[in-house]
């Protein structure tokens, strides 16, 4: 039974079915919530974040304070960001919110903290295999990484690391250029 064709009658027990006040009651019920169900169905947003347009997505985004949202972002990344937007607030902060940020804009990335690399204490290093950081990307991501960040969190440096495969060849020459003899005389050649 779905709420659009509801026979509520059918959901009471059956001492309650011949009372003319419940039955009364229950058709009642059958002509509110289809109407009610058809409404819910246009509240529904989460099930349907795919299919929601850029402006719609920019306004879930300020319903639901994402501080590190930006309107100027690829489709897809506003989607992830709402999808993850309550599990990085509940670890505002933290190593895993600030990598996800990184992640969800920049594609792959991580964070070394302080430990990991002898710095100083709540100091730490970003990582990132995304050559396109250019200086506008790099100030859109500085301003989102204070968003993310804990605030007594100091930012050291930003890696970008490139890895790939390149055939190496190495060899070795050995090229005699000339030879000297040299012979020991006698103690009498020298007098």
């Amino acid at each position: 039974m779905k709420l659009a064709d509801l026979d509520f009658i059918r959901l009471l027990p059956q001492f309650m079915r011949n009372d003319d006040a419940v039955k009364g009651l229950a058709v009642g019920i059958d002509s509110v919530v289809p109407v009610l169900a058809s409404s819910i169905e246009k509240l529904s947003t989460w099930d349907r974040i795919g299919d929601l347009t850029g402006a719609e997505l920019d306004a879930l985004a300020w319903e639901l304070n994402i501080l590190w949202y930006d309107t100027g972002a690829n489709i897809d990344i506003k989607r992830e960001l709402i999808k993850n937007s309550d599990l990085v607030y509940k670890r505002l902060g933290t190593k895993w919110a600030v990598e996800n940020v990184i992640k969800t804009y920049f594609g792959e990335g991580y964070i070394a903290e302080w430990f990991e690399y002898e710095g100083s204490p709540g100091h730490f290093r970003v990582y990132s295999s995304n050559p396109s950081l250019s200086n506008e990307k790099l100030n859109e991501f500085l301003n989102l990484l204070s968003k993310v960040k804990r605030a007594t969190a100091k930012l050291d440096g930003i890696y970008i690391t490139l890895t790939g495969a390149m055939p190496l060849c190495a060899g070795v020459a050995i090229h005699e250029v000339g030879a000297e003899a040299y012979t020991l005389g006698s103690a009498s050649d020298i007098t």
